[in-house]
């Protein structure tokens, strides 16, 4: 019988305290309601907390507190809080309302993709709510413009590649440089009447733009595109006059090979020119090979026909 008294005395006392629990609950769910209401969002964050310390498990505290978090643009713990409410629950109605939160959650944070599938759960579990699916058009919208303007700025880098090639590749005076390249000044700044020898032709159609006698060909070395400073001055030795810095310009330079092949031509050829002398000598010379010759012609002619008669 004692026992009995105590067990119920106990049930009585639990009973008692859950219903105190409850009354703070709401009392602390409505300060919060009317906080939100006034737009005190941080006030009605914490009415709600007090809420959830009474109970823990209240959907209005919970739903309501995600809210407030939503609306100081605590997105991340919004949504936390969204998504444990989203694995417990069960009704439908209440879950579509969940999911239309985490909708708006994503889309504030422009995770579009993710928005629409939220929107979409939000659907299943209730199919007339017609805000959301408002809300999941409007972002379908922004997806397929998104995509479109993806591919556009697609398109457009590879025509910009594409220009930025042909660019490159223009070459008007055949020497290798190209155009864009000849059309800057030596800090690379662009000036397309870039004219280096002051000659009316610009450098890019001018193919000696130093006019050092050197064509921008053979000065602008093995890699054209980057032309070649062997001294290192930062002028390219198609628009330097004293390439190698050495004192001699490069158009005495390239006078003094040319000399000293036509001096070692003329020590290698023979004369040409001749004295009335020795021409004289080298005709009789050649006559009188030319007598020798004849002479043993007729003594081996006598010769053969001598043999002949013997053999008759």
């Amino acid at each position: 019988m004692m026992d009995f008294k105590y067990i119920v005395l106990v049930a009585v006392v639990f009973i008692g305290v859950s219903n105190s629990k409850a009354q703070d609950e709401r009392k602390f769910i409505r300060s919060g309601n009317n906080h939100f209401a006034d737009s005190a969002f941080l006030e009605s964050e914490i009415e709600y907390r007090k809420a959830l310390d009474k109970t823990g498990d209240s959907f209005e505290a919970q739903f309501n507190l995600a809210d407030a978090l939503y609306r100081q643009e605590k997105y991340n713990e919004a949504l936390e809080q969204f998504q444990i409410l989203a694995g417990t629950e069960k009704d439908p109605e209440k879950l579509s309302k969940i999911y239309h939160n985490i909708g708006n959650t994503y889309f504030a944070t422009q995770k579009l993709q993710e928005s629409l599938e939220a929107y979409k759960n939000a659907l299943r579990n209730n199919p007339n709510d017609h805000d959301t699916r408002y809300n999941l058009i409007a972002v379908q919208k922004l997806l397929d413009q998104q995509q479109q303007q993806n591919q556009d700025q697609k398109q457009d880098q590879q025509q910009n590649q594409q220009q930025n090639q042909d660019k490159q590749s223009q070459d008007s005076d055949g020497d290798g440089i190209p155009d864009e390249k000849e059309q800057q000044d030596d800090q690379g700044r662009s000036n397309p009447n870039q004219d280096t020898d002051q000659d009316g032709i610009p450098d890019y159609k001018d193919q000696d733009s130093d006019n050092d006698g050197r064509s921008d060909q053979q000065e602008a070395g093995q890699d054209p595109r980057n032309p070649q400073d062997t001294d290192k001055d930062g002028t390219p030795d198609y628009r330097d006059l004293d390439s190698n810095n050495d004192g001699t310009p490069d158009k005495e330079e390239k006078q003094q090979p040319q000399n000293q092949q036509q001096n070692q031509q003329q020590q290698q050829a023979p004369s040409q020119e001749m004295s009335k002398e020795d021409a004289q000598r080298l005709l009789n010379a050649i006559q009188q090979d030319e007598n020798e010759l004849q002479k043993k012609l007729r003594k081996a002619k006598a010769a053969q026909q001598t043999k002949t008669e013997k053999n008759w």
